[in-house]
């Protein structure tokens, strides 16, 4: 037996523990709810791309609190007046929605494909009002209250686009899917676990996963800005992990109900892998773990088409 499918068997009987606070739901409650209420007020604008296969958009909508998200809107060209099925797809960490050509491989399927920049990166603007000033990098913004913390906005707008998606009339809202990488897949995981319009779900080396794992042993920029902020103010680290808790996913595995794709790297850690098989073992619906053992962190391309296709489309 190769040592890469010990390391997963191993992997496979480690579940890990909780750490919801008290009132975890309540706090997630009144989040979706103000998510829900809150006008979309979307903008459309045509987008002169040459390809007789689809029409090319570029669309904004209200970010969560404050703020306005952009997104690629793709749909593909279609002679008769059927519904299609729809994907989200979600970018890492400092990262951006990409080039039109970089998402041809969905639309041309028969995908309906709504591409956002996440808050805070590309065309998409975060001003949520950080009462402690700023701090470097994204993950220690607002990390001492959980209702101004950044993944708050994150979680809040991906609620907001699988909205945007089911509004649509050419959309068919029984049959909409979110891809997702790193932060991306972080936030497929929290909408899939919130939303139960979203009918499939491949969340790819999602990050951060149990928090404090994490930032102790992870070579992730996010687990750097946590450590950063602690080196600054030691006196915060209670707080912090209080924060934190609110959005681990070991928190919300178990709401996942829709069927879930891992495709999962063994070579890099900016997403332990281990910690998404630990996300993977919560997750009590239909899920396939995807082991590619000599690929890396966004690893699984191959796999997610034909997945998707089988799922998704009729």
């Amino acid at each position: 037996m190769p040592l890469w499918e010990s390391q997963i068997e191993t992997w496979l009987t480690a579940t890990p523990e909780r750490t919801a606070p008290a009132d975890f739901d309540a706090f997630w409650d009144e989040t979706q709810s103000l998510a829900q209420s809150q006008p979309l007020n979307p903008e459309i604008t045509a987008v002169d791309y040459p390809s007789k296969k689809l029409s090319a958009y570029e669309i904004s909508f209200d970010a969560f609190d404050r703020g306005r998200m952009r997104a690629w809107l793709l749909v593909p060209t279609t002679s008769q007046s059927e519904k299609l099925p729809a994907l989200i797809r979600w970018h890492d960490y400092l990262g951006f929605r990409g080039r039109i050509c970089t998402h041809l491989t969905w639309a041309l399927q028969g995908f309906v494909v709504l591409v956002p920049d996440i808050r805070g990166h590309g065309d998409s603007s975060d001003l949520t009002h950080y009462s402690w000033g700023n701090n470097k990098g994204y993950f220690a913004q607002g990390i001492q209250d959980p209702h101004e913390y950044y993944l708050r906005g994150c979680i809040a707008d991906g609620l907001r686009a699988v909205q945007l998606l089911s509004d649509r009339e050419e959309v068919d809202s029984d049959r909409i899917g979110i891809i997702g990488d790193g932060l991306g897949g972080f936030v497929s995981l929290w909408t899939a676990a919130f939303n139960s319009q979203v009918n499939t779900v491949a969340p790819v080396g999602p990050y951060p996963c149990n928090w404090e794992r994490h930032v102790i042993s992870a070579s992730s920029t996010a687990a750097d800005e946590v450590k950063i902020y602690l080196t600054r103010y030691p006196e915060h680290e209670n707080t912090v992990w209080n924060t934190l808790s609110y959005f681990d996913p070991v928190n919300i595995g178990h709401r996942v109900n829709c069927p879930s794709l891992f495709p999962l790297g063994l070579q890099g850690n900016t997403a332990p892998p281990q910690d998404s098989v630990g996300i993977y073992n919560l997750i009590e619906g239909e899920k396939e773990l995807k082991v590619l053992p000599y690929d890396g962190h966004g690893a699984g391309i191959e796999e997610l088409i034909c997945w998707m296709q089988e799922r998704l489309t009729p």
